[in-house]
């Protein structure tokens, strides 16, 4: 009988060898799971926060095109920059925690899957639909002013009701998830200290 033996029972479990992905048997399985699901809520909370101050910092008529509820390029490319660089802080955190590649990789296919279902979505939707139209700044504070409601507040409570993301940002940002992850986890691996 072939793989007998301690040797042989070494060769038929790769997987689990003390150099393996999932070394350390369920303690090694357990700590790669961990690694995804820190390393994708660590991009998830860093994309919101950065997305809510950077709303904060900018004017509604930077944000959006004058008289539509239509994203501007600055702000379109401003989302796709936020999703990369928070990708790379989850794949570096991904990559730190699970200590070998599993982490990354099951980490990478989640973006792999979430492009491929975005990519399916947007080509089955057609077309963009035509943006509607937009209040000016003045009269989006005034109605936020007459319920009593904070300006910027109002605005993007608006902006939910009526904006609409383009197709290729549905795309656009899980690619970028993907990219960010597997960059940030490339960064964290050449700085583990050697053992």
């Amino acid at each position: 009988m072939t793989g007998g033996g301690a040797d042989g029972s070494r060769r038929s479990a790769t997987g689990w060898r003390e150099d393996g992905p999932f070394a350390g048997g369920g303690l090694g399985v357990m700590r790669v799971a961990l690694a995804v699901v820190v390393g994708y809520l660590i991009m998830a909370m860093l994309v919101m926060s950065t997305m809510f101050l950077a709303v904060q910092a900018m004017d509604i008529d930077a944000i959006f095109e004058p008289g539509l509820w239509k994203a501007t390029p600055r702000w379109n490319a401003i989302v796709v920059m936020i999703s990369l660089l928070s990708a790379v802080a989850g794949g570096a955190v991904c990559e730190r925690i699970a200590r070998n590649r599993m982490g990354i990789r099951l980490l990478a296919i989640v973006f792999v899957v979430a492009s491929i279902g975005s990519l399916v979505t947007v080509l089955r939707a057609g077309p963009d639909p035509a943006a509607e139209p937009r209040p000016t700044a003045q009269a989006l504070t005034e109605a936020a002013t007459a319920e009593g409601q904070s300006p910027k507040l109002y605005a993007m409570v608006q902006a939910g009701k009526h904006a609409r993301e383009p197709g290729w940002l549905k795309v656009a940002n899980p690619t970028c998830g993907f990219a960010g992850a597997v960059l940030g986890a490339l960064l964290a691996r050449r700085q583990r200290p050697l053992a």
